[in-house]
């Protein structure tokens, strides 16, 4: 446990206050970390867990009993002469459910009186309201330093896990300070040949953004090869046993077996996904009723969508976990249910998985912090706003390179890197969203350089003669297909005249021919007027240019 107000506060400190307040809730909503809390006072006996349940607790309420794992609470049943049977395997890993009937994860949201065996509900306990993006990082950055000041007195290994994404870039930002002292980890998937070609595309991408950032940064970066570790024989029997999923059985073996972690620090990433509002714009922006709710319903599978019973599932598990109308009080039930399901349930099996291996720290594993990343506008949490924010605030240098994708984010033509290129003295020194590709001395073509293309995306060529003699360009599309006019249109000027010759790139296809006198420079634009995502309206942008 710590506090996220003041850094230098041990547990034990923090389990005294915690005792002695009025409304332990509250102060709960400021204590960061991995912690199950039994407070026994005025004769009242509640339990709580951390803002996501990153310590698990399961639960039967008809026989009154908790549990660490599931798998005791049924030992316990059937000992006694209960009938347990298994949860169906259309609903494994989702809702609230566990491997058995009857028995429920602990929602991370509520607390439970032991006294009465009666849950209550204690967040979302305000609403929220809207804050600018300057006054949020005001506040967080209070909230980092302390954690900055904790995590620098933890006297065990502490591993970071980095990806390619948004989420592990603000962690590891957040981590500048201790960075000499922290080994960053990648995993590589085991079977790369089972994924789909997408999937392969974005394991490629993550492999590309972490050895540059290796590179780069001069970090401890260790990539662990998964299909290197796994559990075997009697071993892998017993976790089976008792761990809800097989999800980490390669990194038990890597944690337990070949590093032999006892309590290693694990810095993670993954309930920054509170801040990210991934869900379809097109979809309600504020659900209030149960209808407006249940279509925000993820993790779940399609199996179990189509059980014929699966609206009385749903609504016991709103009854269950005190889920009214409303219940966000201005946050989206998106976020609510991704933390009380998602995270409450499927990441807290995962993170038992590797325990006592790895002790799970998450930056913003609070209550006060998670409505924090809730308060920027839905577009901006979408833009990743805030989480761009900390990076340039923490470690700005980290914005160097791409996120998701294989790009750094330099400003090339400032550099006068872009200006490398010549072809016969014409120099490209601009190419927005365009691939170009050298055919041979004197031709090049360009195209757009994804498969999604559209309006809303600009289509620029920027070159320019770098000789005291004219050069004669010739432009010719690839594309005539007379029935498919109208849809893409190009324009291309001379910026020192600025008038514009606009035609189809049907019509390009017969060619057009244009003069660069010395010095001039010359652009092209592709605007596409519908939207298309096939490779063939990709290909069908393409221009090639011949330089004489």
């Amino acid at each position: 446990m710590l506090d996220i107000r003041n850094g230098d506060l041990s547990t034990a400190n923090i389990a005294a206050k915690l005792v002695q307040a009025n409304a332990p809730e509250n102060e709960l909503d400021y204590i960061n970390g991995r912690y199950v809390v039994i407070i026994h006072r005025n004769n009242d006996l509640n339990i709580y867990t951390d803002a996501s349940a990153l310590m698990p607790i399961n639960y039967c309420q008809a026989e009154k009993i908790i549990s660490s794992h599931d798998v005791l609470i049924e030992e316990i049943l059937k000992y006694n002469g209960r009938t347990v049977n298994d949860v169906r395997d259309e609903l494994l890993g989702s809702f609230d459910f566990t491997r058995y009937e009857g028995i429920f994860k602990f929602n991370p949201s509520l607390k439970l009186n032991l006294n009465e065996y009666t849950f209550e509900r204690y967040y979302p306990a305000k609403e929220i309201s809207r804050k600018s993006i300057d006054d949020i990082l005001k506040e967080l950055d209070l909230y980092f330093r302390e954690m900055t000041k904790w995590l620098k007195r933890w006297d065990n290994d502490i591993i970071l896990t980095l990806t390619g994404g948004y989420d592990s870039r603000v962690s590891m930002a957040l981590t500048n300070e201790l960075s000499e002292r922290i080994e960053y980890i990648t995993y590589l998937h085991p079977n790369l040949k089972r994924l789909s070609e997408a999937a392969q595309k974005i394991y490629e991408v993550d492999l590309f953004i972490t050895e540059a950032l290796e590179k780069n940064f001069r970090i401890n970066h260790t990539q662990v090869d998964l299909a290197d570790y796994d559990l075997k024989n009697d071993e892998r029997e017993h976790y089976k046993s008792i761990l809800q999923t097989a999800h980490s059985f390669p990194l038990i073996d890597y944690f337990k077996n070949d590093r032999k972690f006892e309590k290693a620090l694990h810095i993670k990433s993954t309930v920054f996904g509170m801040g990210k509002s991934d869900f379809p714009l097109n979809k309600n922006h504020n659900p209030e009723t149960y209808e407006e709710m249940s279509e925000f319903i993820h993790g779940v599978s399609n199996a179990a969508l189509k059980l014929p019973n699966y609206k009385d599932i749903l609504n016991d598990y709103y009854e269950r976990n005190l889920q009214k109308e409303k219940v966000g009080k201005g946050r989206h039930f998106f976020e609510i249910f991704h933390l009380e399901s998602r995270m409450g349930n499927w990441h807290s099996n995962v993170t038992q998985e590797t325990d006592p291996e790895l002790l799970e720290f998450i930056f913003v594993n609070t209550r006060r912090i998670l409505d924090l990343l809730q308060s920027p506008s839905i577009q901006e949490r979408r833009d990743k706003v805030l989480y761009k924010h900390i990076i340039n605030e923490y470690w700005p240098a980290l914005l160097f390179v791409g996120f998701n994708e294989e790009t750094f984010n330099l400003d090339y033509d400032k550099l006068g890197i872009n200006t490398t290129k010549y072809f016969n003295g014409i120099t490209i020194y601009e190419h927005t969203n365009l691939s170009v590709t050298e055919l041979d001395e004197s031709v090049i073509e360009i195209k757009p350089d994804n498969e999604k293309v559209g309006p809303e995306f600009q289509y620029v060529f920027k070159a320019k003669n770098k000789t005291n003699h004219s050069r004669k360009l010739k432009l010719k599309s690839l594309f005539n297909k007379e029935n498919a006019r109208q849809y893409i249109n190009v324009s291309t000027m001379k910026l020192n005249e600025k008038s514009v010759v606009s035609m189809d790139i049907v019509d390009l296809f017969k060619g057009y021919d244009t003069t660069l006198r010395p010095f001039e420079e010359f652009m092209i634009e592709i605007n596409y007027n519908h939207r298309f995502d096939k490779l063939s309206w990709q290909q069908a942008g393409r221009i090639q240019i011949s330089i004489v």
